[in-house]
C-alpha cells in the first residue's frame, strides 16, 4: 500500500511524493511531464515493492485527470 500527493505543477511537470505504507520518512519522488513523457526526477521510496509502478496505476482518475492525492493498494 502507498499514498501519494501532488506537490506542485510547474511548466507541465507534475511533482509527486510517494509514501510506502504512509511513512513520510520512506518517501520517494517523481517529477514528470505527462504530455512529453519526460521524467525529470525519479527517487524510489525505501520499500521492497515497485512503488512507482503501482503509483502510475493509481494516479489517474476515471476521467483521465491526475489526482491531487490518493492511495494504491495491492496484494
Amino acid at each position: 500500500m502507498l499514498t501519494f500527493k501532488l506537490i506542485e505543477v510547474v511548466d507541465g511537470f507534475y511533482h509527486y511524493e510517494i509514501y510506502p505504507d504512509g511513512k513520510i520518512e520512506d518517501k520517494g519522488v517523481i517529477i514528470f511531464n505527462p504530455e512529453t513523457k519526460i521524467v525529470k526526477k525519479r527517487i524510489e521510496p525505501n520499500s521492497p515493492f515497485n512503488c512507482i509502478g503501482h503509483f502510475t496505476q493509481g494516479v489517474i482518475d476515471e476521467s483521465g485527470n491526475y489526482k491531487e492525492s490518493g492511495m494504491v493498494a495491492w496484494h
